[in-house]
């Protein structure tokens, strides 16, 4: 058993208590846990309690990490745990905050697959927008479901980078190739590269 020996407010969350044990600082909760668990000076707990409460304290404090972190930008479910880990939070308490983001709607790889290919649509093709959104953690069937909604018509999307990239200058076997290496390291298809360099030869 440990007693508790005082409760501290927190001078930069005055959400949040110090509590200490038997003299000596032990954990912090929010003041939610201390009504919950009618925490206060004089009180007694065991072991089991003290592992409990830390552990509700834990996920509280990571929730609240995982919220201000998805709120600046929409994340996918990966990038999210990758950096609650980082954190040092377990595995249960990871998990724990990622259903609860993904119970409130602010974890929707499906969703951020869609903004993605969005804004990205333009200047990448097919195979690099599906590639990046993979290495993001999303799903090859969250990225078909998110495309199914999305009109993206890469050769034209190819032929207008194509475009920007020859306009005057002198078209010869040199500039076509290197326009046509480009648009295959942003992920556009052989087919949709030979297209935008005939369409650019014929329209000059």
């Amino acid at each position: 058993m440990a007693k508790i020996t005082a409760i501290t407010s927190q001078t930069k969350n005055k959400d949040r208590v110090n509590i200490f044990l038997d003299g000596e600082y032990s954990f912090s909760v929010s003041l939610d846990t201390v009504l919950n668990y009618h925490l206060k000076s004089g009180v007694e707990l065991t072991e089991k309690e003290i592992e409990e409460i830390t552990t509700v304290s834990d996920k509280e404090k990571a929730l609240n990490k995982g919220l201000t972190y998805v709120s600046k930008t929409l994340k996918t479910k990966k990038q999210v745990k990758t950096y609650l880990f980082s954190k040092g939070y377990s595995p249960q308490t990871v998990d724990y905050v990622i259903n609860k983001l993904i119970e409130f709607g602010f974890i929707n790889d499906i969703e951020y697959a869609k903004r993605y290919m969005e804004t990205y649509s333009k200047t990448q093709g097919k195979r690099l927008i599906d590639y990046n959104l993979m290495t993001k953690g999303v799903k090859k069937t969250d990225i078909a479901e998110a495309s199914e909604g999305i009109e993206i018509s890469s050769k034209e999307n190819a032929a207008a980078i194509a475009e920007k990239r020859l306009k005057n200058k002198e078209l010869n076997r040199e500039t076509i190739a290197k326009t046509y290496r480009y648009l295959i390291g942003r992920g556009f298809s052989y087919e949709d590269a030979e297209y935008a360099i005939s369409k650019f030869k014929e329209e000059n």
